[in-house]
């Protein structure tokens, strides 16, 4: 929760204040509320997005599909409701096509707010990797040590895990327990 909110407040403030003050096109004209929501929302359509790409750890098609898919909706959703009259779509009236799409100034603030609101979850992510690793996460680290197959070190990994894993007080008791007893039966 909150990641969503202090991505949410990124994306606020950085779409503001790179969009209000100062003009949006090269005719001089300043950026509306349309322009400005269209472009809010699209940084939220992409951070969303990539932020479920950074937190998937194997990729399959019906991934890709559903994460790049999304975002290509959202252009799809800007592009047909803007072609809609505009007693329908009001101010979202062509606002893609013509004022959005040929603007660099909208893909660089696109680009810039989403690469500001990634930096937080990558952070956490890398922490939380590094000091807090989940059982997946420990099986990646084996594995890029290249020591799958050495049984003392995956034993000293998994008893690093078992005392920072996330675990509840009576899960790592138990856990203990077993490993007493395995090592009472040696």
């Amino acid at each position: 929760m909150l990641n969503g909110l202090f991505s949410g407040i990124i994306i606020f403030f950085l779409c503001m204040k790179s969009l209000n003050p100062d003009s949006y096109d090269k005719n001089g004209k300043t950026a509306g509320m349309e322009i400005v929501g269209a472009t809010m929302y699209s940084c939220v359509v992409w951070v969303v997005n990539c932020q479920m790409a950074l937190a998937v750890s194997y990729f399959t098609l019906i991934q890709h599909i559903f994460i790049w898919g999304g975002i290509f909706l959202w252009y799809l959703f800007l592009i047909v409701y803007g072609a809609l009259p505009s007693s329908v779509s009001t101010t979202a009236y062509k606002v893609f096509v013509e004022t959005l799409a040929p603007a660099p100034t909208y893909w660089f603030v696109t680009l810039f707010v989403v690469i500001a609101s990634l930096i937080p979850y990558i952070c956490f992510k890398a922490v939380q990797m590094r000091f807090y690793p989940g059982y997946h996460g420990v099986v990646q680290w084996i594995r890029h040590e290249g020591r799958a197959n050495d049984p003392e070190y995956f034993q000293m990994v998994r008893q690093q895990s078992l005392r920072t894993t996330n675990v509840g007080f009576t899960a790592r008791s138990i856990a203990r327990d077993k490993e007493f007893e395995w090592h009472l039966e040696r």
